[in-house]
């Protein structure tokens, strides 16, 4: 189904837009995606909620008034990062703040794109291949529109950003396309427990 989609997204396409499409693969940060053309990468300083500052790379393509980015941000080392905030003696557990920040990533990132401002107009609980993460979809004050999506693995956080100019196609071709990598490349997949627990395929463990 989700093919099916990509491909019906890809026939409703200008051809000269088709052809700038092209799938774009960081094996160092684990994930592939579909970007409008060659992204400009940068390296920046990511503003956690509880204070840190983490490692962060953005991938962006800009096309008049179109912007599609990828945020990636780096939890693989925040606990040394909390460990040398300021003392946050009005936190109920200090300790924890980097397993907490990390946890509430998504909401987070959520929250902030809420603060922009304009109409919100869908805003949901989403997944890709059992990852899961949140979605929204925004009418910003001049019309345009973005579409968003947010999702937390191995302790990696992926922000989507899809902005483009009123009544310009849906943005889901960029959106569906994020796959999660293991370290060879390959694509992820997971079955998903009701207790929120994964199994990746291809593995074993306890479950129906």
């Amino acid at each position: 189904m989700r093919v099916l989609t990509l491909l019906l997204f890809s026939a409703l396409l200008p051809l000269g837009a088709q052809a700038q499409w092209r799938l774009f693969t960081d094996l160092e940060e684990y994930f592939s995606v579909n970007f409008p053309g060659e992204p400009e990468i940068r390296v920046v300083d990511y503003h956690s909620e509880y204070g840190a500052t983490l490692p962060a790379k953005v991938y962006s393509v800009t096309d008049g008034g179109s912007l599609h980015s990828v945020t990636v941000v780096d939890f693989t080392d925040a606990q040394s990062a909390y460990a040398e905030l300021a003392d946050r003696s009005d936190e109920a557990n200090n300790a924890s703040l980097w397993l907490y920040d990390q946890r509430a990533s998504i909401a987070y990132a959520a929250r902030n794109f809420r603060l922009r401002g304009g109409d919100v107009t869908f805003d949901a609980w989403h997944h890709i291949d059992l990852v899961e993460g949140h979605q929204m979809q925004i009418t910003n004050p001049d019309n345009s529109r973005t579409y968003a999506s947010i999702y937390l693995h191995d302790s990696r956080l992926y922000i989507l950003e899809a902005t483009v100019p009123e009544g310009s196609l849906p943005q889901g071709l960029f959106q569906a396309s994020l796959n999660f990598l293991d370290d060879t490349g390959t694509k992820i997949r997971y079955r998903l427990f009701p207790d929120g627990s994964r199994l990746q395929l291809g593995e074993t463990g306890p479950g129906p």
